[in-house]
């Protein structure tokens, strides 16, 4: 079967492009143009995140404080779990939050199967596709991000980025100061897959549910017409 995919692709190319060679099949190309992509006024940024957030399945809670992103995380946990055990990453931001306070009993290392639930803390959200940047390394475990059943992302809005260019953008600036991370995952919502029969199912490669926890304010009419709900402590 592997031997037989370039002949295909080439029967394919013959029927479309007939005996045109590559300089003009590349112009052909090139006259097609680009369909130009309108940037999002800063105005816009916030209600398309969460719009995509929405489309993307993602839950959502908005928190004021960090205090009050650590209760609302302990809430959830206790809820879902009937504890209050999670597992997070040693990143600094993570290390300093309110942990004790807020009744959450975290573990800092890699997730493993027994745990079901991780905490991580994005470096970026990205309004156009509704992803978190989460960046992996010694501090921030890759497992952390496919192992649990729930993943729990905390994105702070000075960190929200209009488009995947400007998150780049942060990406190459991170790199000059911090180094470059051993992985760059951008997560945009639960794990799911339509292969298998062509029904769509939940959890086949990673967490079943993400959860973003968004540091700042959100006006409540606008939680509204995206179609969340406001979950008051």
């Amino acid at each position: 079967m592997a031997d037989s995919g370039p002949g295909i692709l080439a029967e394919v190319r013959r029927r479309q492009y007939g005996d045109a060679d590559s300089d003009s099949i590349a112009e052909d190309l090139a006259a097609l143009g680009h369909t130009p992509v309108r940037p999002l006024d800063e105005d816009e940024v916030l209600e398309h995140f969460l719009t995509r957030l929405k489309t993307n399945r993602v839950d959502l809670e908005v928190a004021a404080s960090k205090p009050e992103a650590v209760k609302r995380i302990a809430r959830f946990v206790y809820r879902e779990y009937n504890g209050y055990r999670a597992v997070a990453g040693n990143d600094r931001r993570l290390a300093a939050l309110p942990w004790r306070d807020g009744g959450v009993l975290v573990r800092f290392g890699a997730a493993t199967p027994e745990d079901a639930v991780s905490i991580s803390y994005a470096r970026y959200g990205i309004a156009e596709t509704g992803s978190m940047v989460l960046y992996c390394n010694r501090d921030n475990p890759a497992a952390n991000n496919w192992l649990t059943r729930d993943h729990i992302v905390i994105l702070e809005s000075r960190d929200l980025v209009a488009s995947l260019e400007d998150a780049w953008t942060g990406i190459r600036r991170d790199t000059d100061t911090e180094g470059l991370p051993r992985g760059v995952t951008l997560v945009s919502g639960p794990s799911s897959t339509g292969d298998i029969i062509g029904h769509l199912v939940k959890g086949a490669h990673g967490p079943l549910r993400l959860r973003v926890i968004f540091l700042g304010h959100v006006p409540e009419e606008l939680l509204t017409r995206v179609g969340f709900e406001t979950l008051p402590l």
